[in-house]
């Protein structure tokens, strides 16, 4: 899939996390509040949603009923409004997010939640689920509340998490966290079990589970790693630190560029990219240099800028930004606005 999470459907190409994907059943079946801790760019959310989820609807986690809605959400500045959008989801609660009826929906159960400790618990309890249905909130990128959010609001959301241990109700909360917001979240307050006992601790993809990450998902579909490239995207990780996405990326480049006659994704194509970083970077460097000088590139910059936010002396975090944050930069100007939303659109296709 390239720089982005494998999803659901995308089980049958995710391999060398087997291990991993278990243990989270196991401990899923002890504790409703779950984390999933890791370095970034270690394939958290993958896990969550091509290892744990294909696993809980195929009905795998002993003592759960069999059903499952599944709301997931990114924090974000406001958690508890991105929360209540979640379970307005029409595969969890919710109706068509275009009516004017899912807009109240969301706007009450955003009230609901805010109303103490075990909102969310409340929230559950309103949908009166089927006695063979379950409900799992899947907060991915948790960081995001230590990073963009005001701190009222992050202790409001971590407090409605961490509540859902104490409930009875079949409720439970996935989170995905970069390992170095660790004390971050012990400032919270929570105690050090919910990220130590609780948890799963993701490490780097090593040895066979590596390698059958690279080679699996192309034998999936009829076709072959080249033995010498197999030897070079090996070494290449290995001198690289949290190289997964950048694997990720280089493979789907090589996906689009393989021998179809001879079924094989080569060294030689490799090598034309000049490795890891030289894939993306040579499709960035692309994107970037079909925009014109004036006015495309000079916004390019701005919107990329728009989506970091510098840790001034700690750590940088992607920072989210709605579409319509980044068009107000060109102000009342209709004609800049465009411009915006063209360059904006080149990225996403890049």
């Amino acid at each position: 899939p390239g720089l982005r999470p494998f999803e659901l459907d995308e089980e049958h190409l995710f391999f060398g996390r087997e291990g991993q994907a278990d243990e989270l059943l196991v401990r899923l079946n002890r504790t409703r509040f779950l984390g999933v801790v890791g370095t970034s760019g270690s394939g958290k959310s993958s896990l969550v949603r091509a290892g744990l989820l294909p696993s809980l609807y195929s009905g795998f986690l002993a003592d759960a009923s069999s059903g499952w809605r599944v709301a997931i959400l990114r924090p974000g500045s406001s958690p508890m409004r991105n929360l209540a959008e979640a379970l307005n989801d029409p595969e969890v609660f919710g109706e068509d997010p275009a009516s004017d009826e899912a807009v109240i929906r969301t706007a009450l159960t955003e009230s609901t939640l805010r109303r103490g400790a075990l909102g969310l618990v409340e929230v559950t309890n309103q949908a009166r689920m089927q006695t063979h249905e379950n409900l799992l909130v899947v907060v991915d990128q948790f960081e995001e509340v230590f990073t963009q959010c005001a701190a009222e609001k992050r202790d409001e959301f971590v407090q409605s998490l961490v509540s859902v241990g104490k409930a009875q109700t079949p409720l439970s909360v996935v989170m995905t966290m970069r390992s170095d917001f660790i004390n971050e979240w012990l400032e919270t307050g929570q105690p050090s079990g919910v990220m130590d006992d609780d948890s799963v601790h993701l490490g780097a993809l090593q040895g066979e589970n590596l390698r059958a990450a690279i080679v699996e998902p192309a034998r999936m579909q009829g076709y072959e790693i080249e033995p010498a490239l197999l030897n070079l995207l090996l070494g290449d990780v290995k001198a690289e630190t949290n190289c997964l996405p950048l694997l990720e990326f280089a493979l789907k480049e090589l996906w689009e560029v393989r021998d179809t006659e001879r079924r094989v994704l080569t060294a030689e194509a490799y090598q034309e990219m000049k490795g890891l970083k030289g894939a993306l970077n040579k499709r960035a460097d692309k994107v970037f240099s079909q925009m014109r000088p004036e006015p495309e590139q000079q916004w390019a910059k701005r919107v990329c800028l728009q989506l970091v936010r510098v840790g001034q002396g700690e750590k940088d975090t992607r920072q989210r930004q709605r579409k319509a944050t980044l068009l107000a930069m060109g102000g009342e100007d209709g004609a800049k606005q465009q411009i915006i939303a063209d360059v904006i659109q080149d990225l996403v296709d890049g």
